[in-house]
């Protein structure tokens, strides 16, 4: 009986889709390999012939991870990585959403009452509590205003 790993490895092969497979696997484990901040300022974006595209959110994150360079092929080279590349571009939406989450502004006083006032009619005490956690999160996050 042999491993399903030995009998894909060929196929992936004859196929030529080995890096887009070594791709998928560094963008699956990326928030593992490399820890907040990092990995929400930087995500793959392509590998090419072992060299790995990283996009990063600003100039300064591109700055401070030339730093780097080195470290992060060190850790990347079980996947295939050589060499890396940064570029400024967009990153994973998981690393947008969690950086929009710290820009949140705490709730102001009004808002407060507004939330209270609206699930106090509100009889079932798990919903009450959900209504009142959306409604702070969609406030303290500047997506919506009350009137």
């Amino acid at each position: 009986m042999k491993q399903a790993g030995s009998l894909l490895g060929p196929i992936i092969d004859d196929l030529g889709i080995r890096e887009g497979v070594r791709l998928a696997e560094i963008r699956k484990n990326w928030h593992s390999l490399f820890h907040k901040p990092l990995s929400y300022h930087a995500s793959p974006s392509k590998l090419t012939d072992g060299e790995l595209l990283l996009n990063v959110d600003s100039p300064v994150w591109l700055q401070q991870l030339s730093f780097f360079k080195d470290e992060i092929i060190s850790r990347l080279s079980a996947f295939g990585v050589k060499s890396v590349r940064f570029r400024i571009g967009s990153v994973s939406l998981k690393g947008q959403r969690e950086a929009q989450i710290r820009r949140s502004k705490p709730l102001t006083d009004e808002a407060r009452v507004y939330i209270e006032d609206t699930i106090s009619d509100v009889d079932d005490e798990a919903l009450k509590a959900s209504m009142k956690k959306a409604m702070e999160k969609a406030i303290s996050s500047g997506r919506t205003r009350i009137s």
